[in-house]
């Protein structure tokens, strides 16, 4: 199974380091910006209620980045799947001794594994934004993370069983973009609405308008209900599609033939 594992992390290195290294890149301008608000030339030549407003970006800038992470994550895996389904790879893995489901399993924790790094660099990068920032980390951006971590692993999810039973990852990722292009519209129809209504506004403007919107859904009612039950809905849906893909996955090899039991050739004799 480990070694199953570390062939899942092994193919997909390229890719993850490649965003990686965007990450890091993204993280150091970001900070270079904040550290220069504080200490370097705009911190001199501006005062601090003109920076103000700025330094507010500095842990939304953080958590884009942070996002950026997540969504590689099942990309990554996904490219190892689109190899597996155009290779012989697939019907070797289950001719091999090792069952459907540690396969499957393989890269459910893999994706998993990614998605825990990628929270943990997040996280310490925004400590870091905010420290050199001069800003203070309340409950607010933890449950920001976490409900982004547990909202792109629940999506992610559904998709493997439709992949699995596609085997073509054309159509898939076109299914994965879906939720990105309609987050994208509403961002896009949002700021058209605001900045018609706020016409002196800009940029910073609407992005404290964002994290204001944000902060009041984070103190209704229903979302204090949906923190306590999002971790045990994550947990349904992730244990519900690896049992998914592990169904269509044997199904399809019995179908097709795979490693099937001699007890379903003709006859049904050994």
């Amino acid at each position: 199974m480990l070694g199953l594992i570390y062939r899942e992390l092994h193919l997909t290195r390229k890719t993850l380091a490649t965003c990686l290294l965007v990450y890091l890149l993204f993280a150091f301008l970001t900070d270079l910006f904040a550290l220069s608000m504080q200490i370097g030339n705009l911190a001199r030549y501006c005062s601090p209620e003109e920076l103000s407003e700025p330094l507010r970006i500095i842990p939304m800038a953080a958590f884009f980045g942070y996002v950026i992470l997540l969504v590689t994550a099942p990309e990554a895996i996904f490219q190892i799947l689109e190899h597996d389904f155009k290779t012989s790879w697939l019907k070797y893995a289950l001719s091999s001794p090792r069952t459907v489901k540690e396969h499957v399993g393989a890269k459910y924790l893999a994706y998993l594994i990614m998605t825990v790094c990628a929270f943990v660099l997040g996280w310490l990068h925004l400590m870091i934004a905010c420290a050199l920032s001069g800003q203070e980390i309340s409950g607010g951006p933890l449950t920001l993370f976490l409900a982004s971590a547990l909202a792109v692993t629940m999506i992610s999810s559904l998709i493997f069983p439709i992949a699995y039973y596609l085997q073509n990852m054309g159509f898939v990722n076109i299914l994965i973009g879906i939720p990105y292009v309609l987050l994208t519209l509403i961002l896009i129809f949002s700021s058209l609405s605001f900045f018609k209504r706020h016409e002196d506004a800009g940029l910073y403007d609407y992005m404290q308008y964002i994290t204001e919107k944000l902060t009041v859904l984070f103190g209704t009612p229903l979302f204090h209900a949906l923190k306590i039950l999002a971790p045990f809905l994550a947990l349904l849906v992730i244990a519900g599609s690896f049992f998914l893909s592990v169904y269509v996955l044997n199904k399809r090899r019995l179908v097709k033939g795979g490693n099937a039991s001699p007890a379903k050739e003709k006859g049904g004799k050994l």
